[in-house]
């Protein structure tokens, strides 16, 4: 058995067995507990799960395989606020590297503001698609295995920490890659969302069901993340978003089921689609709404992204404190 991560302790507790796809087993350290799922697969594995199963099972449309294309139109029409958060650390001449960014929707918003964008991703199709129609530097590898000449003044992972067999070695590699005074943005999902915890019985059951899934090797809280930058010699910062709608939450609390599609998950939040003067009133009651919510997932560490800045132990930022 493979030691924790954080703490090298072999000593894991079962805590789920049933997954999204099915069987599978999710176990976490005893000692400093970190969530892991015991899969064991090759590079070649890994990546033959992301060119062909993946992109059925955790399509931006349920259940369709959709071209590079077809995600990156879709995921533009989501990434706004994403890119909100990034872009105070924009500047003309910075260098930005994105690892795991799919066909390139965050790095398109980036590229007009900055020197230089590269792209690493293991889906060779989404890295053509970068290539070929918004020409930007884009490689189909791991990253952990190239050899980049550029050292960056950002370097930007979403949602694709938790994917990786090897977080500790990816996450010393973006250090490494990092310009003097550069710095790390990366978002993961969330363990203590509030859907894993405040949902009536039946529907608190569909839903960590469908939380576990294949395409996620490990599960971070704030606690454990701070413990992976700390053994990385990185400072993080830390704080809490909720990318999906009220109206999602309620219908895992209702019906105990996601929405058919991430764009409609994320973005639609409506209860009515007339123009009737009582329709009107009801989907302006809950926008009102949906901004309070917003608020205290993020306030309550509830929401479903852990947002983190890192950065140099040894950065002159943290030597000035020192002195």
């Amino acid at each position: 058995m493979k030691p924790c991560e954080l703490c090298e302790s072999r000593k894991f507790k079962t805590i789920a067995t049933k997954i999204r796809e099915g069987d599978g087993v999710i176990a976490q350290c005893a000692k400093c507990g970190f969530i892991v799922q015991f899969l064991h697969w090759d590079e070649k594995r890994l990546r033959n799960y992301y060119e062909k199963e993946y992109q059925i099972t955790n399509s931006l449309i349920s259940g369709k395989r959709i071209s590079a294309r077809e995600h990156f139109e879709e995921r533009i029409k989501t990434i706004g606020p994403l890119f909100e958060r990034v872009r105070p650390f924009l500047s003309s001449g910075m260098k930005v590297l994105e690892i795991g960014g799919g066909p390139g929707a965050l790095l398109s918003l980036c590229k007009p503001l900055v020197k230089k964008c590269i792209g690493v991703e293991l889906n060779t199709e989404f890295v053509k698609f970068m290539q070929r129609d918004l020409s930007i530097e884009a490689y189909a590898a791991d990253i952990n295995k190239l050899q980049l000449k550029d050292r960056f003044d950002l370097v930007v992972m979403i949602n694709t920490l938790d994917h990786l067999p090897n977080p500790l070695e990816t996450l010393t590699t973006m250090k490494n890659l990092l310009s003097e005074g550069g710095r790390i943005y990366l978002e993961i999902p969330n363990r203590d969302e509030a859907l894993n915890f405040y949902l009536p019985q039946l529907q608190l059951a569909d839903f960590r069901k469908f939380f576990w899934h294949r395409a996620h090797l490990y599960y971070f809280t704030k606690d454990t993340i701070a413990a992976l930058f700390n053994k990385c010699g990185l400072h993080i910062r830390t704080t809490c978003r909720h990318e999906y709608t009220l109206k999602n939450y309620m219908n895992w609390y209702f019906t105990g089921r996601p929405q058919p599609g991430f764009v409609s998950a994320v973005s639609k939040n409506e209860l009515f689609g007339g123009k009737s003067d009582f329709e009107t009133r009801m989907n302006k009651l809950f926008a009102g709404t949906e901004k309070e919510f917003k608020k205290i997932m993020s306030e309550t560490f509830r929401g479903d992204t852990l947002c983190c800045i890192g950065w140099h132990t040894d950065s002159p930022k943290a030597r000035r404190r020192r002195a």
